[in-house]
């Protein structure tokens, strides 16, 4: 019998009340879809206190009391390098049962999964999720985009080369190290973009061969698992119409997300004030509906700058109806004339989709994984040259898309299609197949 054994240190938390961000979320759905059968067994490791599915065998490792939403970003990196020990160490004591021939290791995270090197080493054959490209984000986060990916990872080679990597801060190893780690030891890499399939060739083409990296990625593009309003969420959402005085001449807007500096929300309030200080807004009732819980990193402090940002607009009406679970999600879907998605980085891009199964039309930054996922037609993207630049631009797309209702419905009609063929499901069967397929 073949086994699946699926590491990811946010699995086990409950997901309608913990911000964890989408890779958490995409792992649950994982776990919830795999269907074991006589063929082959589904083993889960995770931190969080609860099973993610019933019937799941679950074993929870490195456990954090009072949970990982609120570990600072040292503390966070510790809880890394405990959950990988313990995983690691958990998979090679069970040998016996878990044999290396006969399992494959699903990987749902890249800084906090186990010692791949390790497990590579005693036979086990990895695929690994890539929910963020870590080296990307740290790049566009905390160094502004100064350099491109590859000539980080470039010169991250070069000091390992010279053996001095070593005094790299942990945090720093835990971004490059384990990064390098996953793409050297994993058999199979499932991304959910092309750009992120490119930038990983791009920075690790030089270590394992660009034409073998490229073959051992596949691009799943995770689509999406949300059902249509039950009418007492179609209810609620009348109510929340009514409370929120939106009227027929109202124009809402809404973003969805974690809010954490990546997200881009301070360039959403930035171009609103611009449009505010210029008149373009003059006479016209916006609302802004800002969907979501702090980030469990940098989270509290981007969340004050943001409302500090809120409340410095006139016109525009700013509301924060905090973290939302499934149905309040499609009940405040309902709600809006457009979504935006103003994000710095963003890998994939999950709300996104989530936003066009509602069918609204979507304004969106050029990220990753939305060049693969909105149609011309459903939308329109936004690039930003730099984040500097990107709030007039922001500003611009806004005016145009707001002065045309009639646009805007028929975008939100094809954004609905296109959100349709694309059910979770086949993408949780191919993240499945992969994976049991390194074993035959």
């Amino acid at each position: 019998m073949k086994n699946l054994v699926f590491v990811g240190s946010h699995l086990g938390y409950p997901m309608d009340r913990t911000p964890l961000g989408g890779g958490a979320m995409v792992g649950l759905q994982l776990a919830r879809h795999w269907k074991p059968d006589s063929t082959w067994r589904l083993v889960v490791l995770g931190s969080g206190p609860e099973a993610p599915a019933p019937g799941v065998r679950y074993m929870r490792l490195a456990g954090q009391e009072g949970g990982i939403v609120d570990l600072s970003e040292l503390r966070y990196a510790r809880f890394c390098r405990e959950f990988e020990a313990a995983t690691t160490e958990w998979i090679l004591s069970q040998r016996e049962e878990l044999k290396p021939s006969q399992t494959a290791i699903v990987v749902n995270d890249i800084s906090e999964g186990p010692t791949l090197g390790a497990l590579a080493r005693a036979g086990y054959r990895i695929l690994s999720i890539w929910h963020v490209d870590v080296v990307d984000y740290f790049n566009k986060l905390y160094l502004r985009r100064f350099l491109a990916p590859e000539k980080l990872t470039r010169i991250h080679e070069r000091l390992r080369s010279l053996g001095v990597d070593w005094a790299l801060p942990d945090v720093l190893n835990l971004v490059f190290d384990k990064q390098r780690e996953t793409v050297v030891h994993s058999r199979r890499l499932v991304v959910p973009s092309t750009a992120m399939a490119d930038t990983i060739a791009r920075c690790y083409g030089g270590i394992v061969g660009e034409d073998e990296l490229r073959r051992r990625i596949a691009m799943v593009p995770w689509g999406v698992w949300a059902t249509d309003p039950t009418p007492a969420e179609e209810n609620r959402a009348e109510e929340l119409r009514e409370y929120h005085g939106i009227g027929p001449e109202s124009f809402v807007l809404m973003t969805l997300s974690r809010i954490s500096p990546e997200k881009g929300i301070h360039l959403l309030l930035e171009a609103l004030r611009l449009l505010e200080a210029d008149g373009r807004l003059a006479g016209k009732d916006v609302k802004l509906f800002i969907c979501g819980e702090p980030a469990f990193m940098m989270g509290q402090s981007y969340h004050r700058k943001v409302r500090q940002a809120a409340a410095r607009l006139k016109q525009v009406k700013v509301v924060f109806p905090g973290y939302l679970d499934a149905g309040a999600k499609r009940t405040y879907l309902r709600l809006p004339d457009l979504f935006v998605s103003p994000s710095i980085h963003e890998s994939y891009g999950l709300n996104v989709v989530e936003a066009m199964h509602a069918g609204l039309p979507v304004l969106a930054s050029d990220h990753y994984g939305v060049r693969d996922t909105l149609p011309a037609d459903a939308g329109r993207l936004v690039h930003y040259p730099s984040p500097k630049k990107a709030p007039p631009l922001l500003a611009a797309a806004l005016v145009e898309m707001m002065s045309d209702r009639g646009r805007l419905k028929k975008m939100g009609e094809a954004a609905r299609a296109a959100a349709s063929a694309m059910p979770f499901s086949d993408a949780a069967e191919a993240v499945r197949a992969a994976a049991l397929g390194m074993l035959e």
